[in-house]
């Protein structure tokens, strides 16, 4: 398949939460599009934290665009000049207090490549224990809990565990680890 050529490209917005563009594209088969919207989004790294016993380790946190609370695995976006392992440790550590000595990286995927530029990077950790107490952002106010993988696939179910992107992460995970 053939690339897209970006004739133009005016940026729309650019602050600290993303930056999002208003490409003019030409298609392989001549047709322009005028505008072609991009959101440029850092990446994004999500946990899959077991402790010894087996049990997932989840947080639950309010999602104002979509107005509901969520069921997630630990996570968030990985800063400029991080590298995906180290978010994901730190971000684990932020939003619940646990850390691990055993990470893998299960591997990583686009978050919408039909328009955003970013990718998610998966990491399981096994036996994550905790280091003390949580350690929020401002604008953050998470639960967290450790729970069995049968009550994520009913949560999933009743809608509760609802991101598309979390729940991908989650059976690539059980795919990866073999933990059913």
């Amino acid at each position: 398949m053939r690339p897209w050529k970006k004739l133009d490209s005016k940026q729309l917005v650019d602050d600290r939460w993303l930056r999002m563009t208003a490409d003019r594209c030409e298609l392989p088969n001549g047709v322009v599009l005028d505008p072609f919207y991009v959101v440029h989004e850092r990446d994004w790294a999500q946990v899959f934290a077991l402790n010894s016993e087996g049990l997932l380790l989840v947080v639950r946190q309010y999602r104002y665009a979509a107005n509901t609370t969520c069921v997630e695995l630990p996570g968030g976006v990985v800063d400029s000049g991080e590298e995906p392992l180290a978010a994901a440790q730190r971000e684990l550590l932020e939003e619940t207090g646990y850390t691990s000595v055993e990470w893998e990286r299960v591997g990583s995927m686009f978050a919408n490549p039909g328009r955003q530029t970013n990718r998610i990077h998966i990491f399981l950790a096994r036996n994550v224990f905790s280091t003390g107490g949580q350690r929020l952002e401002a604008s953050e106010d998470i639960e967290h809990s450790f729970v069995s993988i049968a009550e994520v696939e009913e949560a999933i179910e009743s809608g509760e565990f609802s991101q598309a992107l979390h729940i991908a992460s989650f059976y690539r995970c059980i795919q990866y680890a073999n933990v059913r």
